[in-house]
């Protein structure tokens, strides 16, 4: 899978759990600050994308993450 497509999958995870329209969401989109995702966002991003991608997400590492693009980099890591 590409980096576009996990994006693109990413994306949509995170449009649905933020309530926001996917075309708001970039790769380089603050998860926290323009986006507005809380801890309990957050936490639900990591377990959806645990599922989607099938791997486990460090929690500690999980956190760092900052934009959209930083998620897309932990799945490519950990894939």
């Amino acid at each position: 899978m590409s980096d576009d497509e996990v994006f693109q999958e990413l994306r949509s995870i995170c449009a649905k759990i933020l309530s926001v329209d996917p075309a708001v969401i970039t790769r380089d989109a603050d998860l926290r600050e323009e986006l507005e995702a809380d801890s309990l966002d957050m936490a639900e991003l990591a377990a959806a994308t645990e599922d989607r991608f099938a791997l486990v997400v460090d929690l500690e590492t999980a956190k760092a993450a900052r934009t959209l693009q930083d998620v897309v980099m932990l799945v490519r890591a950990a894939g």
